[in-house]
């Protein structure tokens, strides 16, 4: 498996992806979050992307940013992506899910991304 999913104290669903990881595998990811998600509580996913090697052309990351942004279980989830500081390999999903409404940040320290998914950050 190129994913892992674990669901912490804060309520933070966390994917943890390594290794090439094509469409149909993100895809899968999400819908086992979809699944795991209590809609009497707010989303907050941390996406770590810094051990993955994308398998997935710039149509199929420009497709799947837009397929996250049409999954109603996730229009309302606030999105942190942890990525190596000096390369994002989720800016062109991250892209075009942004533009269309979905709420995703970009950081390269994982505390960063807790904190802000919590609302310690701004």
């Amino acid at each position: 498996m190129t994913y892992i999913i674990q669901k912490n104290g804060s309520n933070i669903t966390t994917v943890i992806y390594s290794g090439g990881v094509d469409l149909n595998e993100r895809k899968m990811a999400v819908e086992e979050v979809c699944e795991s998600i209590n809609p009497d509580e707010p989303v907050r996913l941390l996406i770590d992307v810094r051990n993955i090697s994308m398998n997935m052309s710039e149509d199929e990351q420009e497709y799947f940013g837009k397929y996250l942004a049409a999954k109603d279980k996730l229009s309302k989830a606030k999105v942190a992506v942890v990525h190596n500081p000096q390369n994002n390999p989720n800016m062109v999903i991250n892209t075009f899910a942004y533009i269309e409404g979905y709420q995703v940040v970009g950081f390269d320290k994982a505390n960063d991304a807790t904190a802000w998914l919590i609302g310690y950050l701004k």
